[in-house]
Parts: structure tokens; sequence; C-alpha cells
């Protein structure tokens, strides 16, 4: 009896290890596309011509009042290309990247609002990426963290191993899918109203 109770334990212990290993790896390699992306997107920022730092800027600002459904297609475009990922053999490897785009486009857009001098720019664009990143930047996490064990499943399938389905596949979906309406909410009408008061 107490063989089995240890049998049991080293077993629960093992798919522990083997849960916590599956979420760290993936977010992991997610935070530093995202993070490489900032450094790029600021590096590239402070050398470019500032007629093309102005067009990126107004492009990206002017979503922002486009409307509720407008915003979530752009909240959800980067989800969007990772489920895509996730159908593909090596899509684990370029969800980072898709992260990394994220990342490029915020730094680029915050160091314009430096250098454009303009009065408030730096509280304007914190408020800008901040409050919506709050929720678009953890479903983007928890999304991309399950597409990447999408597609790990698959090219594991295609090697001859199978893996078990995620049985908490639905439930990050369906929070990920949360936390962007939460994101297009506060960007199409929580930031206007705040930038307003500038």
């Amino acid at each position: 009896m107490k063989t089995i109770r240890i049998q049991q334990k080293r077993r629960k212990q093992g798919r522990l290890k083997s849960c916590r290993e599956r979420i760290s790896l993936p977010l992991v390699l997610m935070a530093f596309g995202y993070l490489l992306g900032c450094l790029i997107g600021i590096f590239v920022a402070i050398n470019a011509d500032a007629e093309w730092l102005r067009n990126l800027s107004d492009s990206l600002v002017a979503k922002q009042s486009s409307g509720l459904f407008t915003v979530f297609c752009g909240c959800a475009s980067y989800g969007i290309v990772m489920l895509f990922l996730a159908t593909s053999y090596l899509g684990f490897a370029l969800i980072p990247g898709v992260l990394s785009l994220k990342g490029f486009l915020s730094a680029s857009v915050f160091t314009a609002s430096i250098r454009g001098d303009l009065p408030h720019g730096i509280e304007q664009s914190l408020i800008w990426l901040i409050f919506p990143g709050l929720f678009l930047l953890p479903a983007m996490l928890i999304l991309g963290g399950q597409c990447m064990h999408w597609s790990v499943r698959l090219f594991c399938c295609r090697a001859g191993e199978l893996i078990p389905p995620d049985p908490s596949a639905t439930r990050a979906i369906g929070t990920a899918l949360v936390l962007l309406l939460a994101a297009s909410a506060v960007k199409a009408y929580l930031v206007p109203y705040v930038l307003n008061l500038f």
C-alpha cells in the first residue's frame, strides 16, 4: 500500500514538472522575442527619419478611435497570426517572432513620441501603451503559449511521438478572448477619454 502511494506521488510530481516545463519554456521564448522587438524598435526609431516615424505613429494611433470592432480586429490580428502558425509544424519557432513584431511597433511609437517633443507626448504614449497593454500582453502570452503547444504537438506527431491534448486549451482560449475584448474596450473608449484630458 505504501509502495502504491509512493508511485502515485512520483507520477504526480512528474506530471507537475512536465507541466511547469511546458508552460515556462514558451513564456521565456515569447518574453525574449517581445523584449528583443522592443530593443530593435527603439534602435530603429532613434535612427529613423522623423517623417517615417510620424506616419507610423499616426497610422497606429488612428486605429484606436475607429470603433470597438475595428480596434478588436487590430488587437486580435496578432492572435489570428499565432493561431494560423499553430497549424504549422514549425509554428512554435515562428510565434515568438509575432511578439517581436508587437514589441517593435510599440517601442517605435513610444520612441517617436519622445523624439517629437510634443507637449505631454511621453505621458500620452504611456497611456496609449500601458492601459491596453495590461490586458493585451497577457492575452498574447496565453494564446501564444497555447499555440506553441499545438504546434509542438503537431511536430512530435509527425516525428512519431504522441503528446496528449491539453485539457485546459478551451479555458486558455476563452481567457485570451476575454482579455482581448477588455483591451479593445480600453483602447476604444478609455484611452481617448483620458487623452482628451490633456
